[in-house]
């Protein structure tokens, strides 16, 4: 299976040999410069320096230039027959990528555009190179140099390289070409040091990621020569390293612990020993993380559902726990812990979750502004009392609310011009208390009073709300404790302008055009209306406004 998909996905140079029959060190080299629809890289052709330092390293060389879709379909079972017999290998690619889902192709000096269905003809797939890599285990190395200026390839492909899900065992490498040439031709090709230890002494903004083991190199250092007396040790030390166990290991320790494969044999038992979430953790601790960062890895995992409890940029157990439960929504090891693949794929889909949220929201926001204006062509236009109170009980914070209740105030003051001054007292006591009693005691005295249908009303909105008090009161508490400072208030504000919810200046105070502007914004996105913010409230605003 597998020397059949990289032999559907794999191109090779013009004319080759037939592979060998012995194992050996095989480099592939694809430098693509001149392209015949997309502007010429900008970027020297570097890695074609790298091979003379392959072939000083013993590597056999294959070196591609501008590889075009008839190489990309002629030569594609030669390659990859020898990468999978070659004993270790290393592959150099060097041109412009396209990425769709988890894959990414090298593209071919020929294409014109390709889309989704044609892309297989006209590019390289990183993924069936992931795909030989895995079968190696340590032993193929993946390089990548993208010049990060990508041109738009085709329809529905995504411009430039994406690393995607690295399989276990496989290292890959991305950086400019020149970075690549350094790291590859330097720190790679040194026999004897560990993967881990070329990777954290590069510089210069190359990549390193995936398999990094801490005591195993890519090349093993010449072993010292075999003398009679120590024929006995190493061939143990061989047989251990092949077994690559912690039993061979001890083994090997207890017959001599003091030997010269000694230091080697502790470090391979302390890498052996880690349990799964030491990995894991060593892993994301590796990654660096800002605190930044991790806020924004918190506001995701809370718009894709799944609640840190908090944005601060600290990963407690609370922002433990939703990872591992985004871990098994998506069939990884729940270990809470993130490596650099999940980390991209977090980014990536809370970035398409918050722009659906919102395009959900704005869709809601205009049907809701439509069948506002025709209640309000309905009822409120004419201006008659029941008509406007009909439609400031449907539409509280509506888009003639203000309009509305002048109205309302206006036949109000009327009526109190006109009525008996006992009554006018009567009312004034009601509304100073306004609550339903209050109400239904200027009922009692005046049941058709001039201020009847107004009480009424009031009555009808204090025993029917909205949202009940409860929930408000417990919206209210959480918007205190999130203790928001006047930066964040302001980003709620403007964010809320810019969906067109009107919150009144922008000037991180939360006057009450800025509450109605939040409870028409929860009503568009189906979300208790409090006129607080919540922890979802801000998260969904927030993530939104930075991704806009």
């Amino acid at each position: 299976m597998r020397r059949f998909l990289a032999g559907c996905l794999l191109a090779g140079a013009a004319a080759f040999a037939a592979p060998p029959a012995w194992a050996e060190e095989v480099a592939l080299i694809v430098a693509n410069t001149q392209y015949q629809n997309y502007p010429d890289r900008a970027v020297r052709d570097d890695v074609l320096g790298l091979e003379p330092r392959l072939r000083q390293a013993g590597f056999r060389t294959i070196v591609v230039r501008n590889l075009d879709s008839g190489t990309l379909a002629q030569q594609m079972a030669d390659i990859a027959q020898q990468l999978n017999q070659a004993d270790k290998a290393i592959v150099v690619l060097s041109g412009y990528y396209a990425f769709m889902g988890h894959d990414s192709w090298l593209v071919t000096t020929d294409a014109n555009r390709p889309n989704s269905f044609t892309i297989g003809r006209f590019g390289l797939s990183l993924g069936a190179l992931y795909n030989i890599a895995a079968g190696k285990q340590g032993d193929m190395v993946i390089a990548v140099a993208a010049p990060g200026n990508d041109p738009n390839i085709g329809w529905r492909l995504g411009d430039g390289f994406r690393v995607g899900e690295i399989p276990q065992g496989v290292t890959v490498i991305t950086g400019n070409a020149s970075q690549v040439t350094d790291f590859v031709g330097g720190p790679l090709l040194v026999p004897g040091l560990p993967l881990a230890e070329a990777a954290g002494s590069s510089s210069g903004g190359v990549s390193v990621l995936g398999y990094l083991p801490a005591s195993r190199s890519f090349l093993t250092a010449a072993a010292p020569p075999i003398i009679e007396s120590g024929a006995a040790e190493y061939s143990l030390w061989q047989q251990s390293a092949d077994l690559n166990t912690v039993a061979a290991y001890e083994r090997y320790l207890r017959r001599y612990p003091n030997g010269r494969y000694a230091a080697q044999a502790r470090a391979r038992i302390q890498d052996l020993s880690l349990s799964p979430a030491d990995q894991a953790r060593l892993i994301e601790e590796g990654l660096n993380l800002s605190r930044d960062q991790r806020r924004r890895l918190q506001e995701y995992l809370t718009v894709l559902g799944f609640d840190t409890h908090g944005i601060d940029g600290l990963f407690g157990p609370n922002t433990r726990s939703a990872v591992q439960q985004w871990q098994a929504s998506i069939g990884a090891t729940g270990t809470g812990y993130l490596n650099a693949n999940q980390v991209a794929r977090i980014e990536r889909d809370g970035a398409i979750r918050a722009e659906q949220l919102r395009r959900e929201a704005e869709r809601r926001r205009l049907e809701q502004e439509l069948r506002d204006r025709q209640y309000w062509d309905a009822t409120g236009s004419g201006g008659s009392e029941e008509g406007l109170r009909t439609y400031l009980n449907r539409y509280p914070d509506g888009l003639y609310s203000d309009v509305a209740k002048a109205g309302l105030k206006e036949i109000e003051r009327e009526k109190r011009r006109q009525a008996e001054e006992a009554e006018r007292l009567a009312w004034d006591d009601a509304v100073i208390q306004g609550t339903v009693q209050s109400y239904q005691q200027y009922l009692q005295r005046y049941p058709n009073g001039r201020f009847a249908d107004a009480a009424r009303a009031r009555i009808q909105a204090l025993s029917e709300p909205e949202t009940p008090p409860a929930v408000v009161e417990a919206a209210k508490n959480q918007e205190n404790q999130m203790n928001l400072d006047p930066f964040r208030k302001r980003l709620i504000e403007a964010q809320l302008a810019q969906l067109n919810f009107d919150p009144g200046p922008v000037d991180g105070q939360f006057t009450e055009e800025t509450r109605r502007a939040l409870r028409k914004y929860q009503r568009a996105n189906d979300m208790p209306v409090t006129g607080y913010v919540s922890r979802d409230t801000v998260v969904r605003l927030l993530v939104s406004a930075i991704d806009r």
